[in-house]
């Protein structure tokens, strides 16, 4: 007997039950012998990505002669894709002997007129589940344009239960966790803070870095609504927004998405909890990137040989010392006066302004009728596209100023009261890398700044 139910609510298996006393009162009328009961709960039978573990046993069985047929409530328990149904068939027209009953009607997979009537029900159930998909789908597009919860799903981080009341306690780790990442704190030292101080996500029992990552990259903390795994666009080009409150706001968000997704910002992108200052900023003579290490108790940065030559060592404290005196003096030198006129932000904010503008003056052509849907799709999606590209040269934008290193008189007393992963944030951010030169044999052990060379960044 095969048995399938694609969504069981409330978890009873009643549904499952019911096919299973018709599909069995059915093989005793018969006078078949139940073999093996196959079961598929919570599966469709309709997406072809899908797959059915018990129904692939069944085809297997099947093939291998160890059942001699197959009973089901109907024939849409089987199948709902013709391919799958196919396949069925394949065996039935192989195997002369096999047999095949469903509780709905008598349908003879080993005759022509069965084939063909399985076929023509197989079909008809595919169509109404297309419909049933489409209908759900534009539900749920309508639903979103309007701001609206999807419902369904588990209670996101920082909300009730209903998905729109805010979790003062949980929002508050939230925004705190944004500050920390903005200022240039890693993820993975947010998350070992967070352990036994804050309330997890859900079911887990410790703070992890993705986790946390999947909570700041969702535009819901900005009040913003996604449909199909980005932000939706509404009709005025600008990004919906939801009824539920926001936990940050759009600009803070939006320098997340540019700094959580920048896979350029650090060497290890964030999933190691850095012990040392130039961890990923020392540039090999051979070009790979040195990382901190101890050799008998002494810090050192060396080259590892999965990495690159495995041959360079540099003791830690003189080389930390010399790189923060060059960084300091730099700093110091720099004025706070801004260059020219007109800011870059500024400039970014009517090229976005300017873009929802055209792509809003599309939907009113498409609305109006003036142009096809093929033209308005392929140019709404570029549209769309060079709109996203803008916004995040935005947030790059307000990242470099949210992190912008200090400059000019008293920057020694902010840089000493900066943690270590803020350090390494402002480095990062002047500093393109370190290089490190061959040093020969015979030069002395002392540090000698001839073998090192600060890279600045040009951007």
């Amino acid at each position: 007997m095969y048995l399938r139910i694609s969504l069981d609510d409330e978890r009873t298996g009643l549904g499952i039950e019911r096919q299973r006393h018709d599909s069995a009162a059915l093989c005793k009328r018969l006078g078949w012998e139940v073999a093996k009961v196959y079961a598929d709960e919570n599966l469709s039978a309709y997406k072809r990505s899908v797959d059915r573990p018990a129904w692939e046993e069944l085809l297997a069985d099947l093939e291998a002669g160890a059942i001699q047929g197959v009973a089901c409530y109907d024939v849409d328990r089987i199948a709902r894709q013709p391919k799958q149904l196919e396949r069925l068939i394949d065996l039935y027209e192989s195997k002369r002997r096999l047999v095949f009953a469903t509780v709905a009607g008598e349908i003879d997979l080993s005759t022509a007129d069965g084939r063909f009537l399985a076929r023509l029900l197989v079909n008809v159930a595919n169509k109404s589940s297309a419909d049933t998909a489409r209908r759900v789908a534009r539900a749920q597009l309508q639903r979103a344009q309007q701001g609206k919860v999807a419902g369904g799903g588990h209670r996101p981080y920082g909300y009730e239960r209903d998905n729109v009341t805010v979790v003062p306690a949980e929002a508050a780790v939230i925004q705190d966790a944004a500050k920390r990442v903005l200022l240039g704190e890693t993820l993975i030292s947010i998350c070992k803070s967070f352990d036994g101080q804050y309330p997890t996500p859900g079911k887990s029992v410790k703070w992890s870095r993705t986790v946390l990552r999947a909570i700041l990259l969702n535009p819901r903390i900005a009040g913003l609504r996604s449909y199909k795994g980005s932000v939706l666009i509404g009709e005025d080009g600008s990004p919906v927004k939801a009824i539920w409150e926001p936990i940050v706001s759009v600009e803070t968000w939006e320098q997340l998405t540019s700094l959580l997704t920048d896979k350029s910002r650090q060497a290890n992108g964030g999933r190691v909890d850095r012990k040392y200052l130039l961890s990923g900023l020392l540039a090999c003579p051979c070009a790979a990137r040195m990382s901190g290490a101890t050799s008998k108790g002494v810090p050192e940065y060396r080259c590892t040989p999965d990495r690159g030559c495995g041959r360079t060592r540099r003791k830690a404290k003189a080389l930390d010392e010399y790189v923060e005196k060059e960084l300091l003096d730099y700093l110091e030198r720099q004025s706070m006066e801004p260059v020219g006129d007109v800011s870059p932000e500024s400039v970014l904010d009517r090229d976005i302004a300017n873009a929802e503008q055209s792509l809003s003056a599309l939907i009113d052509e498409w609305t109006a009728g003036r142009i096809s849907d093929a033209v308005f799709f392929a140019a709404q999606a570029r549209k769309e596209a060079a709109l996203n590209a803008l916004k995040g040269e935005r947030a790059q934008e307000k990242r470099r100023q949210t992190m912008k290193a200090p400059v000019g008189a008293g920057v020694r007393q902010k840089w000493a009261g900066l943690t270590l992963p803020q350090k390494r944030a402002i480095l990062f951010e002047v500093l393109q890398a370190v290089k490190v030169h061959p040093k020969p044999v015979t030069a002395p052990k002392r540090f000698d700044p001839y073998y090192y060379e600060l890279i600045r960044r040009t951007d």
